[in-house]
C-alpha cells in the first residue's frame, strides 16, 4: 500500500492524465515540443576566441543552444579541470552576443550557486547522477536541467534522480542518454537507444541524447545522432570543435563545425519523417530565419547544374542551326540580287513569324520567339546588304 502511495506522487511518471513535457530553456527555445533541441559546442570552454568561432559557425545553422564546460569531472586529477568563473564569464559574453542559450556542467552545490546566474541550463553529468544533495539543491533552483544517465544506472534509477529534482519544486528537467558502460571496447560506451523508446513510454519528460560521450569517436557521431532522432529523442547535445584534434578534453570524440552543420543538416528529413522540425531559428523569436536544408540546397544546385547544362547543350545547337540559316539567307540574297528583288520582303517575313508561333505550346513564349525571329531576319538582312555591297565593290 505504502508503495503504491509513493508512485502515486511521482512527478516523472507517464499518466494518462499528463502530456509530454516541454522545457523552456529561454525565449524561443525549448525542449520536447515538435522542435528539436540541438546543442553544439566543446566539451571544455578554453579561451573566448575559441568559443567566439563555435558561436559565429552554430548560430542560426540549425543549432539552437551552445554548450562548454567550465567545472570539468576527470579520471585524472591532473588532468584539466576546466577553467571555472572565468569560463563562465565567456559563457556569458558568448549567450550575449549571439543570443543563444549556453548549457554548462555543474558538480557541486557552490558550483550550481554560482552558475545559475549565467547558464541558462545546468548539466549533471552521469557521475553525478546519483549525488543526491546535489540534485536536492538544483531541485530548489528555477532553472532547466539536463540530467545525464548514469555509467551503469537503470532506467528506473535514472528517473529516481530526475525525481529527487522534481520533489524540490523544479520540473524542468531534460533526461539525457548518454551509453552506459560495458564488456565492450569497441565503442566508449553503449547508446542505449531502446532505453530512449522505453523512457518515452515510462515519462512525460523531455530526452535528448548525447551520441558523442557514448561512442567516442567521431565517425560513428553522425550515424548515431540520425538514429536517436529516428527512435524519437527530442534533441541532441553533440561535441564539436574549431580544431577537433587540438580538443583539451575528449579530443577523439569531438568533431569539426563543419562537420557538425552537415549532420544537423542531414537530420531534416528524419526530423520530418517523424512528425519534427528543425530548429529554424535561434534566439529571438521576433528574428525568425529559416534553416535551409543543405541536403535540399544540394539536390537544387545538383538540378541547376542539369538544367544549365542542358541550356548548354541546346544553345549549341541552336548557334549551329543559326549559322546554317544565315548562310542560306545569304544564298537567297544573292539569288535576290540576281533576280533584282527587293531585299525585304515583309509577306514572306510574317508568314514565318506565324510559323514558328505555331510551332509554340505558350502563347507567352509565342510571342517572345516572334521577337527574337524578327531580330534573326533583321541580321539575315544585314547579312545579305553586306555581302551585295562586298561584291559590288569587288566588281569597282
Amino acid at each position: 500500500m505504502a508503495q503504491a502511495q509513493t508512485n502515486e506522487q511521482m512527478k516523472a511518471q507517464l499518466t494518462e492524465a499528463n502530456q509530454r513535457s516541454e522545457v523552456q530553456i529561454s525565449e524561443g527555445v525549448t525542449c520536447g515540443g515538435k522542435t528539436l533541441l540541438i546543442v553544439g559546442g566543446p566539451c571544455s570552454v578554453e579561451s573566448s576566441e575559441q568559443m567566439h568561432t563555435v558561436a559565429k559557425a552554430l548560430n542560426k545553422k540549425g543549432i539552437n543552444a551552445i554548450r562548454g564546460g567550465v567545472y570539468k569531472p576527470r579520471t585524472s586529477p591532473y588532468a584539466f579541470q576546466g577553467m571555472g568563473e572565468e569560463g563562465l564569464a565567456i559563457l556569458g559574453e558568448i549567450s550575449k552576443t549571439y543570443k543563444m542559450p549556453v548549457i554548462t556542467e555543474v558538480m557541486s552545490e557552490k558550483h550550481a550557486d554560482i552558475a545559475v546566474h549565467t547558464a541558462d541550463v545546468l548539466q549533471i553529468g552521469s557521475r553525478n547522477m546519483q549525488n543526491f544533495e546535489l540534485l536536492k539543491h538544483i531541485g530548489k533552483l528555477d532553472k532547466p536541467v539536463i540530467l545525464k544517465r548514469g555509467l551503469s544506472a537503470t532506467l528506473d534509477e535514472f528517473l529516481m534522480a530526475a525525481e529527487y529534482i522534481m520533489a524540490g519544486g523544479n520540473n524542468k528537467v531534460i533526461l539525457c542518454e548518454r551509453g552506459i558502460r560495458s564488456y565492450d571496447t569497441a565503442t566508449r560506451n553503449v547508446l542505449d537507444l531502446g532505453g530512449v523508446v522505453a523512457l518515452r513510454q515510462m515519462t512525460h519528460l523531455p530526452i535528448i541524447v548525447d551520441p558523442s560521450h557514448a561512442c567516442g569517436k567521431r565517425e560513428m557521431v553522425a550515424d548515431l545522432a540520425r538514429a536517436a532522432i529516428a527512435c524519437g529523442a527530442d534533441g541532441l547535445m553533440i561535441e564539436c570543435h574549431p580544431q577537433p584534434e587540438k580538443s583539451v578534453s575528449d579530443a577523439r570524440q569531438a568533431i569539426s563545425l563543419e562537420h557538425m552543420l552537415e549532420i544537423v543538416e542531414s537530420l531534416v528529413p528524419i526530423a520530418e519523417a517523424v512528425g519534427r522540425k528543425m530548429p529554424g531559428t535561434v534566439g529571438s523569436t521576433n528574428k525568425r530565419e529559416s534553416v535551409v536544408s543543405l541536403s535540399l540546397r544540394d539536390a537544387m544546385a545538383s538540378e541547376l547544374h542539369s538544367i544549365r547544362h542542358e541550356v548548354d547543350r541546346l544553345d549549341a545547337t541552336i548557334a549551329t542551326l543559326l549559322e546554317k540559316r544565315l548562310l542560306l539567307a545569304m544564298e537567297v540574297g544573292e539569288l535576290k540580287a540576281e533576280l533584282k528583288l527587293p531585299i525585304r520582303d515583309v509577306k514572306r517575313e510574317e508568314a514565318v513569324l506565324d510559323m514558328v508561333a505555331k510551332h509554340c505550346s505558350i502563347p507567352q513564349i509565342a510571342k517572345k520567339v516572334r521577337e527574337i525571329y524578327k531580330s534573326i531576319m533583321e541580321a539575315s538582312r544585314i547579312l545579305q546588304k553586306e555581302e551585295a555591297q562586298d561584291k559590288e565593290s569587288k566588281v569597282a
